[in-house]
């Protein structure tokens, strides 16, 4: 996977520096389709997918880690020809990805073909009968979950089966706004509050995945990591997370904890994505790398699950009523993120959420 994306980026500036019919263009184009056929070949698909969100590069449902020059420059080549989304096919003709190389690297318009395909993905939804009937399927689900989160703090369970198969029926209901949010009864008190606003950045979550075209497993797993991000806060004492008013030192390293204690959670449990545990961990820290917690000691970039939790954490805490607290208003949230974009948040994942929440509130 990461030598198809190299063979491209190579394949593209050799194209910008001869003509087509140089033999170092000819041969870096024949290696290009020979990548594309390897590839495939080895994932055992007819077709090889890669989606750029922000910094981050997809492979199919695999964010690639082993990042070099050469991935880098694919990426910035994507970026600067506005492409999200590539998906090149096993079957690929000379002339075809000539053209598609020549395209890229003089700026012109790009064009998809019979084995390139270029943009966003189209995924069809569900008849809204068939929506309907899962969404009622999620509250039910919802209520089982909701009985085993207020146990939690005696018996240190949570209902994992159901939790993954609550996602998969939130995937199934949301309709590409923030309207597919599900009844939930009034809130009693501060577990309450951790499961209900856990189910609504679970949704937020699944929206911002979905519309730069993650999906199936992949999703599920951002779905999944999103509802077990607070898990932790059910480790911390009720009388500081009810506490009306601001907390003292202590009581803050305290609630600083539940990252960690989250984290050190799921990453016991069997079965469960590793991606999961990374969200616990990461969704307070920030996007630049300044002091977050937990403290880290070397400055990193969160997981792009945990940097899209972390827009949909802030923004739902600031629009859900709490026990000890008042709701700011969307308009009010969302002016707040956008003024913590490329400090706090991921800058290019706080334009798209700022466009998803618009789009749903004009809907």
């Amino acid at each position: 996977m990461e030598t198809l994306a190299a063979q491209i980026a190579s394949a593209v500036n050799l194209r910008s520096l001869y003509p087509a019919k140089h033999p170092r263009v000819v041969q870096s184009v024949e290696r290009m389709i020979a990548a594309v056929n390897e590839t495939t070949e080895a994932s055992q698909s007819d077709a090889a997918t890669y989606i750029l969100v922000g910094d981050d590069l997809l492979f199919g449902e695999q964010v690639l880690r082993n990042r070099n020059l050469a991935i880098d420059a694919f990426v910035a080549l994507l970026k600067r020809r506005g492409v999200e989304r590539i998906t090149l096919a096993r079957g690929l003709e000379p002339e075809e990805a000539a053209r598609f190389v020549a395209a890229l690297a003089s700026g012109e318009a790009l064009q998809p073909s019979k084995h390139i395909i270029l943009g966003r993905a189209n995924v069809s939804l569900v008849d809204e009968a068939a929506r309907e009937e899962r969404r009622k399927l999620s509250v039910d689900q919802i209520e089982t979950i909701r009985d085993s989160w207020a146990r939690f703090r005696i018996e240190r369970r949570m209902p994992i089966d159901q939790m993954e198969q609550l996602v998969w029926s939130l995937i199934d209901s949301i309709s590409g706004t923030t309207r597919s949010m599900l009844p939930i009864a009034p809130l009693k008190d501060h577990d309450e509050y951790t499961f209900v606003h856990s189910i609504n950045v679970a949704i937020l979550v699944l929206l911002q995945a979905r519309s730069f075209g993650i999906w199936g497993p992949m999703l599920h797993m951002f779905g999944m990591a999103a509802l077990c991000h607070d898990i932790g806060k059910l480790s911390v004492p009720r009388d500081i997370l009810n506490k009306p008013g601001r907390l003292d030192d202590r009581e803050w390293e305290i609630m600083k904890r539940h990252t960690q204690a989250g984290a050190l959670y799921l990453s016991g449990l069997e079965g469960t994505s590793p991606l999961s545990a990374v969200v616990a961990y990461e969704h307070h820290l920030r996007f630049d790398g300044h002091a977050g917690y937990p403290r880290l000691r070397k400055r990193r970039q969160p997981n792009l699950a945990s940097r899209m939790t972390a827009i949909a954490d802030a923004y739902d805490a600031m629009c859900t009523l709490r026990p000890y607290d008042q709701t700011v208003g969307k308009a009010a949230a969302l002016e707040t993120i956008r003024g913590r974009s490329g400090s706090y948040y991921d800058p290019t994942l706080v334009s798209n959420f700022v466009r998803l929440i618009g789009s749903a509130a004009t809907a």
